[in-house]
């Protein structure tokens, strides 16, 4: 009963004015696209030696008598970082206070996005390529899934900087 009364304090006028921004829907997107990694292949080997799918979460061998020589530590990079991305989206959906705040982690976000793409590029291709003997097929709507969300977060990150330079102005004409 009390944490129903200390929620229903927590949702007044100004908490709910402050969470429409256009930011917020940008940063909810980008959580809801990275989400989509975890449904959605990221890339399909498919070649001579093995045929190899590369989920956020684990690589599948799709031929039947094969064993996985791949466990979750070689998938551990992917999955931290798009789990941490998703979550500080939301958290940062409630730093609607802390503009400066909301700034650094939208661009910390956006650091671990690049830096996953590298990953995925630099480090899996080569190593699955080798593996199955074929060359990826990147057309997946996992592997959009992450530009779509550096999209949405620089997007945010805009919407940000649109409102920082609104307080200092009217704090410029006090």
């Amino acid at each position: 009963m009390i944490g129903i009364y200390y929620f229903c304090s927590l949702i007044n006028e100004n908490n709910i004015k402050m969470i429409q921004r256009i930011q917020t829907v940008f940063l909810l997107l980008a959580s809801i696209s990275l989400a989509l990694t975890f449904f959605f292949p990221m890339a399909e080997f498919i070649g001579m030696k093995d045929s190899l799918v590369l989920y956020i979460y684990k690589v599948q061998s799709l031929v039947p008598s094969s064993t996985n020589v791949y466990d979750i530590w070689f998938i551990m990079p992917l999955l931290a970082i798009v789990s941490l991305v998703i979550v500080f989206s939301l958290i940062t959906i409630f730093m609607y206070k802390n503009r400066i705040g909301q700034l650094k982690v939208i661009r910390f976000m956006m650091f671990l996005i690049a830096a996953m793409i590298g990953v995925v590029f630099l480090y899996y291709y080569d190593i699955l390529a080798a593996t199955s003997g074929a060359e990826p097929n990147f057309v997946q709507v996992g592997a959009f899934a992450p530009l779509l969300s550096l999209v949405f977060l620089y997007l945010a990150y805009r919407g940000v900087m649109k409102d920082e330079k609104l307080v200092r102005s009217a704090d410029r004409l006090r």
